[in-house]
């Protein structure tokens, strides 16, 4: 009876120390992933759903255990398998991720943990070969306390360090996904064929060559995945470039339409200016005051202190001026001098050109307003952009989504504004309410 209780007791250790490996083979890659709300209760959820499962495991290995060692290994085969499933749907639960995110995370972490089980197996047969007993509660526990460390903190330093939080939350190859069956026939199922011809006494050498070559197989499956992961970064990279230069297309559209405005303006007071000197009547006074604020348009340009910010708040006024807008500007330059020119022109170039286009359609001509507020608050620079719109749009985590029919080709410039913003470590939002559009971004000063 004691001899039961502690066979008993090795496998509900040997399953836990499973579960254990496999916490921390996920958590290589989730680690970043950005959490949902109530995280650590329903991480206690997950949790008790998995000990479960495992629970099931041991009971059905237990029960098919008078059939042999080769009816345990198909029921962990089994079990193993439908943890992979229940693995994605847990990051999903946990993680504010896609299924191709947790896909990845899943499949790879528990690969990294099918490593870490067949190097232990590696071990405990040399071991058993040089007289050691390995099937004992504290031989385990060393055997996990060796094993783990010299699996996990390579595939650390060769996998998981290497990949960015935005890399992973981006993932959307739908081959993720195909990783989950190759994971259970290569890595699981061949795992499963080593340990029953082990228990029908194959050779010592056959079975280390046989360990050896799994965990090659591992190591492999881990470079695909990460190869998959990186070439879907690579095709991210080349549409965002893409939408760079369509969005510099658009630039260069609207930097000559303000030209063409400029030249309309001129011609009109080229032609006010001829009549002026060949009437030779007496000028209104209302007509020297609509000259005069018509050259005041380009006699008083913006001055922020910041020559970026100047000549793209010139740019945006001029065009706010043809299409009858009016934009009320309140700046300090000086809180954005350690930014790059290029990411101000960008950030204030799209913030304006969304402002513009949301007013343009609007027919109250005292709601055809845009405010800008560029100051410093707190250690932070801080932006705020408001104007009026029609209709508010929708948000999707808190990011406001275009109305536009190809979502592919816009809604890129609020994305480009969030990542300008945390590339400097700051923060973006953007809200609307009662028919005014807002947006704040806060980044702090170095």
């Amino acid at each position: 009876m004691v001899a039961e209780t502690s066979d008993i007791e090795l496998v509900e250790l040997v399953l836990l120390c499973a579960l254990v490996r496999v916490y921390l083979g996920m958590g290589l890659f989730s680690q970043k992933l950005p959490k949902k709300p109530a995280f650590w209760p329903k991480l206690g959820l997950a949790t008790l759903a998995l000990v479960l499962h495992f629970a099931l495991m041991v009971a059905a290995c237990l029960v098919a255990a008078p059939e042999g060692p080769s009816a345990g290994y198909v029921f962990q085969a089994v079990f193993f398998s439908l943890l992979q499933p229940l693995l994605i749907y847990g990051l999903m639960y946990l993680y504010d991720v896609s299924v191709w995110t947790a896909s990845f995370c899943a499949t790879a972490g528990y690969t990294i943990q099918n490593l870490a089980s067949g190097a232990m197996e590696l071990v405990s047969s040399l071991a058993a070969t040089m007289g050691a007993a390995p099937a004992t509660i504290s031989f385990h526990l060393v055997v996990n306390f060796i094993c783990i460390p010299l699996t996990y903190v390579p595939c650390y330093l060769l996998f998981s360090r290497r990949l960015e939080q935005r890399g992973l939350e981006t993932v959307e190859s739908h081959g993720m996904l195909a990783m989950m069956p190759v994971v259970c026939l290569v890595i699981i199922g061949f795992d499963v064929l080593i340990k029953c011809l082990a228990a029908d006494g194959i050779a010592p050498c056959y079975f280390v060559a046989l360990r050896l070559l799994h965990g090659l197989l591992c190591v492999a499956l881990l470079w695909v995945e990460y190869q998959m992961l990186y070439r879907t970064h690579l095709e991210q990279e080349q549409a965002t470039t893409e939408r760079l230069l369509a969005e510099h297309d658009r630039q260069l559209r609207l930097s000559r339409e303000n030209v063409e405005a400029i030249n309309i303006k001129c011609h009109d007071l080229r032609h006010q200016i001829r009549s002026l000197a060949q009437g030779g009547a007496v000028v209104s006074g209302e007509a020297l005051a609509d000259l005069a604020h018509d050259i005041s348009i380009y006699d008083s340009s913006v001055k922020t202190g910041n020559e970026a910010l100047d000549t793209i708040l010139t740019e945006k006024r001029l065009l706010c001026e043809s299409r009858k807008i009016t934009l009320t500007c309140v700046a300090d330059g000086g809180a954005l001098a350690f930014m790059a020119a290029a990411d101000i022109y960008a950030l204030f170039g799209n913030a304006l050109d969304n402002a513009i286009e949301a007013v343009t359609t609007l027919d109250d001509q005292a709601k055809r307003s845009i405010t800008l507020v560029v100051r410093q608050v707190m250690g932070c620079a801080s932006v705020h952009v408001e104007n009026y719109c029609d209709a508010a749009p929708a948000f999707v985590d808190g990011m406001p989504q275009t109305s536009k029919a190809d979502r592919a080709s816009h809604g890129f410039g609020v994305r480009s504004m969030r990542q300008t913003a945390e590339r400097y470590g700051g923060t973006f939002s953007a809200s609307a309410d009662d028919g005014t559009f807002r947006l704040d971004i806060m980044i702090p000063l170095p």
